[in-house]
């Protein structure tokens, strides 16, 4: 989470000694695609995840808590918000459908940042860090071209009347699906899975109360 008042973590003091941690958002962004590959195993994830955070380093302490205290941290940087992470529904119940994916979004996102903010993200790359990519990216306006799909992927069809526009709104939230158009199945399952991020920190910190072994 940004702050106006310390600089964005860039490095992480371990019994005397600095260590280099490269949070740039592309790394962040990286690390939760990764999540999401099955040909990986856990120690195998476990391993890029240092790689991608921590490979500016020469090397890195052999001891499990370095890791531990490491994963810790990492995990604070990438899920904190100030506001919260759930959204409610008409019901007041939580909304847990996903609603964006950075991969599949890249476009938009990217468009958006050089409407809103002039900024190229690919000339950003390995240096712009994830809390102030996560506070321009939640600062995007309802104009930009990400805002307005997912205005379009959270309309409701069943509150429109009029059949026309109703297809109109069906073909588009079809046509701006997360993952393509789904079934109610498939929405149902997503929404069981929506805790994925939390269950990967989880079993990456078991691995490094292990010392990665």
């Amino acid at each position: 989470m940004l702050s106006l008042t310390k600089s964005p973590t860039t490095e992480m003091a371990w019994h005397g000694k600095v260590y280099k941690v490269n949070l740039a958002f592309d790394h962040v962004l990286l690390f939760l695609e990764m999540q999401e590959d099955t040909s990986l195993d856990e120690f195998q994830k476990f391993q890029q995840t240092f790689k991608l955070f921590f490979g500016e380093n020469e090397s890195l302490p052999n001891d499990p808590d370095f890791y531990e205290k490491a994963m810790e941290q990492i995990s604070k940087e990438i899920t904190d918000s100030p506001y919260g992470t759930t959204v409610k529904n008409d019901d007041g119940g939580v909304e847990t459908t996903k609603q964006f994916d950075y991969k599949r979004d890249a476009g938009a996102i990217y468009a958006s940042f050089f409407d809103q903010y002039g900024i190229d993200l690919n000339k950003e790359r390995g240096k712009m860090h994830w809390s102030i990519f996560k506070a321009l990216f939640d600062g995007l306006g309802p104009k930009t071209y990400f805002q307005r799909i997912l205005s379009i992927r959270q309309e409701d069809a069943s509150k429109i009347k009029d059949p026309t526009a109703k297809n109109e709104l069906v073909q588009a939230q079809n046509y701006y699906a997360v993952d393509g158009a789904k079934t109610e199945e498939q929405l149902e399952q997503e929404s069981l899975n929506s805790d994925s991020l939390s269950r990967l920190f989880d079993s990456l910190l078991e691995q490094a109360k292990k010392g990665g072994n």
